[in-house]
């Protein structure tokens, strides 16, 4: 007499079958948010990084260098946003530390160019160390938080000598 097999429950195909749909479903879903983020119009764009003041404009190079000798000591931050929205704006590490929050919970107008200013201080009252930072754009009312590409680049340089960032004295009284 054949042995009946006890066990007859689902097959083992079963459980493949029912991943494999679930796969090809999840799979169809992103393909679909990402057309629609495709479709979305940048939210922001025009982004510069511009260290100030020029001494040199016709140079395209101009590195910023936070020392406290009166060139190229502030970083001048602008960019265009395509849509209305209240915004925190921060330089960050690549990483995602905050580095200085340059403004927080401000109203940034669609199809207006916004610009910040970063001396190159951190947080704590420091200049922060040389290297690669990013800008990190924060819209609260759409709850998105936007990393333009490019870098902002901190350049090493030796500390002015103390009073060498004075304004030249007037002619006259």
């Amino acid at each position: 007499m054949p042995r009946r097999r006890v066990d007859e429950g689902l097959s083992p195909r079963v459980p493949a079958a029912i991943v494999f749909a679930l796969l090809v479903l999840a799979t169809v879903a992103a393909f679909a948010w990402a057309q629609r983020v495709k479709r979305d119009p940048l939210v922001l764009d025009k982004v510069s990084y511009v260290a100030v003041p020029i001494l040199h404009p016709q140079h395209p190079i101009h590195p910023f260098t936070p020392n406290g000798d009166c060139r190229d000591d502030r970083l001048r931050i602008r960019f265009r946003t395509t849509r209305s929205d209240r915004g925190t704006v921060q330089v960050v590490v690549p990483s995602g530390r905050v580095v200085i929050t340059l403004a927080r919970h401000t109203f940034l107008k669609r199809y207006h160019f916004h610009t910040f200013v970063w001396d190159g201080r951190q947080r704590g009252g420091g200049i922060a160390a040389p290297g690669r930072y990013k800008l990190r754009v924060e819209l609260l009312g759409q709850e998105r938080v936007l990393v333009p590409p490019g870098s902002i680049h901190l350049h090493p340089s030796s500390p002015a000598a103390p009073g060498a960032c004075r304004t030249a004295p007037r002619n006259g009284p």
